[in-house]
């Protein structure tokens, strides 16, 4: 595939973070045979890897002009910012780490209250913030 000039930064960049993101995942699944979070962290990683594959992907198309962007004005209305993209991230990232941090307070005796409180604090933000995302695409 030829990648024209105007987006082969942009495309190179993309594919590196996929491959960034996607190795480890597959990893992660093929590894972490007994551990249901380190799988589905891995499931994550992998679905992000995909979705930024397709992104450069399309970045190509319409750099060629194969792919017409749909600028309609219920389109833009529906489109979702920026900031609820990171929010959600971030909360997705708080919870598979708090995740974590509860399972090592269980290994070592389960004495600890605030890893629960936390993983329910970024299991509500993340509930707050997918279901926003949710929302403004599928209304």
């Amino acid at each position: 595939m030829t990648v024209p000039a105007e987006v082969r930064g942009r495309f190179y960049t993309l594919r590196a973070a996929a491959l960034a993101v996607g190795l480890p995942g597959i990893a992660a699944i093929v590894l972490g045979t007994h551990s249901f979070g380190l799988r589905s962290l891995g499931l994550v990683g992998i679905v992000v890897g995909l979705w930024l594959v397709r992104r450069s992907n399309a970045y190509v198309w319409r750099a060629r002009g194969q792919a017409v962007p749909d600028l309609s004005p219920a389109r833009a209305a529906r489109r979702v910012g920026p900031l609820a993209w990171t929010l959600t991230g971030v909360s997705l990232a708080a919870c598979g780490f708090f995740y974590l941090a509860v399972r090592a307070d269980l290994v070592h005796g389960g004495k600890q209250t605030w890893p629960v409180y936390a993983l329910f604090v970024a299991v509500l933000a993340l509930a707050g913030t997918s279901g926003y995302v949710a929302m403004k695409i599928f209304r």
